[in-house]
Parts: structure tokens; sequence; C-alpha cells
């Protein structure tokens, strides 16, 4: 393959990732927060995406909410005093995983392909 079209090829596999890359963004962003949510960190660049926020609202509140919003979880227990819930949506596995530090609940949500 010549310079030339191997030099295409490529710039259009890496058009073709970035693509990719915003629509998992995109679908990362539909992911409801409750309204005090306090961001801490957000990566979606890629998958397995991740965002972690504190929140007020207490353990049964935001199982409440991601119910509402999420559906049934496909999975809920608690492991080590977490208590971590996992949706199946559009062909990706939300994970939620909530946990209490100072009188505040420390939430993680990922997302990843199934």
């Amino acid at each position: 393959m010549s310079g030339r079209k191997l030099g295409f090829a490529v710039l259009v596999l890496a058009s073709c990732l970035l693509s990719i890359g915003k629509a998992q963004a995109t679908e990362f962003q539909r992911i409801p927060l409750p309204a005090d949510a306090r961001e801490q960190l957000r990566l979606e660049q890629k998958l397995p995406a991740v965002l972690h926020f504190y929140s007020r609202a207490s353990q049964q509140e935001l199982l409440s909410f991601y119910q509402q919003h999420l559906g049934q979880p496909s999975l809920q227990k608690v492991v080590a005093g977490q208590l971590q819930l996992n949706f199946l949506r559009n062909g990706e596995q939300i994970r939620v995983i909530i946990a209490e530090r100072n009188g505040w609940r420390d939430v993680s949500l990922m997302v990843e392909r199934r």
C-alpha cells in the first residue's frame, strides 16, 4: 500500500473511532443524576465510562431514583457495606455503587458494553 493510501486509511479509521467515542459519551450523559449530585469525576471518552458523585439522598432514595429512571436492576447486592446495582440498557451494563461517607452517599456509576 502506498504511503498516501495508508495515510488515508489511518485518517478514516481515526475518524470512525472518534465517532464511536462520541456516541458512547453521549449515551453515558443520558444517565440521570439526583438534583443534589456533587460531581467529582467523569471519564467518558471511552468505555468503560465512569462517573463519581456525592449526594445527601439516602441509600433507599438513590435506589428508588435509579429504579425509576433505569428500571429494575438485573443484580442487587450488598458487598462490604456498599449497595451494588446492575442495570441493562441499550446493550450496555450500568453499574451503580452506593456507599456511606461522612453523612454523604458516595456514588459511582460505570457504563460498559455487554
